[in-house]
């Protein structure tokens, strides 16, 4: 009896062992499919939220979402200080919250007396009409470094909110009316 026990423990384990990395390897691709649909959240809700302003469809690039990784992976909540155009959201549960949130900064914005204001600027960037590329990174950083939860980097070029009222007329237009 004791044979058929070692037996069917090894057995057992072997079984487990198998699933464990059936487990794993299925992580793994949800993880880079995650990382896939991300990327298409973030093009496709940027572009959405900027048509309601007449602003042109932005274009994934390759180079910014590179330089928003190498940054995110950091967990710093602060800008870097690059040339790009650049938001930053920390804490929320999905991209598309955070991006949400951006926009809804809107509601601070004055067309009558456009221009930068900290209460509106990762707003004014999602809309900048001149921007034409985005690449974005999103990744854990639970605490890390003191950054909460997930972290979303997005990376804008040409960069926008430029302090000068008429470009901020020219660039961040009123919301259609539908």
């Amino acid at each position: 009896m004791k044979f058929n026990l070692m037996k069917q423990s090894r057995y057992f384990h072997h079984s487990v062992f198998k699933i464990m990395i059936i487990l794993l390897m299925t992580v793994n691709f949800c993880k880079a499919d995650d990382s896939h649909n991300d990327q298409q959240t973030m093009l496709s809700l940027h572009n959405k939220l900027r048509a309601l302003h007449h602003a042109p469809s932005l274009v994934w690039d390759d180079t910014l979402a590179s330089f928003a990784e190498s940054y995110a992976s950091k967990c710093k909540f602060k800008h870097s200080g690059s040339s790009y155009g650049e938001n930053l959201a920390a804490g929320y549960p999905t991209v598309s919250e955070a991006i949400n949130v951006w926009y809804a900064e809107q509601k601070y914005y004055s067309y009558g007396r456009p221009g930068f204001s900290y209460n509106t600027g990762h707003f004014t960037q999602l809309v900048w009409r001149g921007t034409q590329k985005i690449g974005c990174a999103y990744v854990a950083c639970n605490g890390n470094n003191g950054t909460p939860g997930n972290y979303l980097v997005c990376e804008y070029s040409p960069a926008g909110n430029i302090s000068s009222r008429a470009y901020f007329s020219n660039n961040v237009l009123p919301r259609i009316n539908s």
